[in-house]
């Protein structure tokens, strides 16, 4: 005669139905089901998790502890790159402050409306392992890639030029 419970019992079955554990595997489950509806891959799904974890463990970092990555390119040369300010500005705009988050980087503030669509895309076909093809998703990024690299030279020579 075995001793262990066993799962039959109807307290048990209603238990699990119920219970904590049943309600963590009931959202698993819808989580899983709308992963497969996106038809993005389980691997990439996982890897896309990972870096949102630590985006979100850096973020928590910088708003208990201030501990900052500096940029290398302004350590090395003593210039603002394009992205100078990335870092403040995300987190002025998960906290609302549309302000702080333009006085950060004006210039990915400017490109959002553009960048945020055109990141998706690229993001969701990288997820779905079928990479974002076509003109338009080749000249967004061309065009991104061109603001940026004038929004660089810019922000290190207005002050020079006297325009800030």
């Amino acid at each position: 005669m075995s001793i262990r419970p066993s799962t039959d019992m109807p307290e048990r079955r209603d238990q699990a139905k119920t219970g904590l554990f049943g309600i963590c595997r009931k959202a698993l489950l819808r989580l899983r089901a709308g992963i497969d509806r996106l038809g993005i891959s389980p691997r990439r799904g996982k890897q896309a998790l990972l870096v949102v974890g630590i985006g979100v463990l850096y973020a928590l970092e910088t708003q208990t502890l201030g501990l900052f990555v500096p940029c290398p390119f302004h350590r090395l040369t003593g210039l603002k790159c394009p992205a100078c300010g990335i870092t403040t500005a995300i987190l002025a705009l998960l906290h609302g402050d549309a302000g702080a988050a333009f006085a950060a980087n004006p210039g990915l503030a400017i490109s959002l409306p553009v960048l945020a669509p055109w990141l998706g895309r690229v993001f969701l076909g990288w997820l779905r392992e079928t990479p974002a093809r076509g003109r338009a998703v080749n000249a967004v990024g061309v065009g991104l890639i061109i603001y940026f690299a004038v929004w660089g030279v810019w922000r290190n020579l207005a002050p020079l030029l006297g325009f800030c």
